[in-house]
């Protein structure tokens, strides 16, 4: 007969090896955020790069990238609305940090249509999302360790290139590799992984 503890690591096991079955953000995918009440279209790139297309230019949203001028070998991996620059943008990256930019350091006095630098380079980037209320976010490392976390615990900053706040140590050589909308895992004892202040 089982005893509690093995069933529960036996569930522990079969929920990280369901939520690591899917591929992290790649940059050869483009991620496509909701556009309501913006007036721009944010494109944000491989190479650090975020590019505002007049959301009056375009019907469609993917129209936008047929407004940009990438440079060569770069690629979109998120597209969003502004949303009146109000909110935060979330980036997670390889080395277990995540930053919490205010969405206000996108917004530019003149038209421009580039702005570099939009995130930090020093690591690579496997999650971004603008945000305009705090959530809940669940980071996953290579050895299938399991954070939960809400966004309220990482302080906004106005700095775009912010390397971020350490949410996941790395273990063994280990790397986060994904993170994700608590509302889009299958974990069903959450509050089990929550990464308290």
């Amino acid at each position: 007969m089982q005893s509690a503890e093995s069933i529960k690591r036996r569930i522990e096991m079969k929920e990280k090896n369901e939520f690591i079955s899917e591929s992290p953000i790649e940059s050869t995918s483009i991620k496509v955020s909701n556009d309501s009440n913006s007036n721009e279209i944010l494109v944000f790139t491989s190479f650090c790069n975020v590019y505002k297309v007049q959301k009056k230019e375009i019907i469609d949203k993917l129209q936008a990238l047929q407004k940009i001028d990438l440079e060569p070998g770069e690629k979109p991996i998120y597209l969003t609305g502004e949303k009146k620059y109000t909110g935060f943008l979330i980036v997670a990256f390889e080395n277990g940090k995540i930053g919490k930019i205010s969405t206000d350091s996108f917004q530019t006095e003149y038209a421009r249509k580039k702005l570099k630098n939009a995130f930090n380079s020093e690591s690579r980037l496997i999650f971004i999302e603008l945000i305009e209320h705090d959530i809940d976010l669940v980071a996953i490392s290579s050895i299938k360790k399991i954070v939960l976390f809400n966004t309220s615990q990482i302080n906004p900053v106005g700095s775009r290139t912010t390397k971020g706040v350490q949410v996941m140590k790395s273990k063994d050589g280990s790397s986060m590799i994904q993170v994700k909308r608590l509302e889009n895992t299958k974990l069903t004892d959450s509050e089990y992984y929550r990464k308290s202040d």
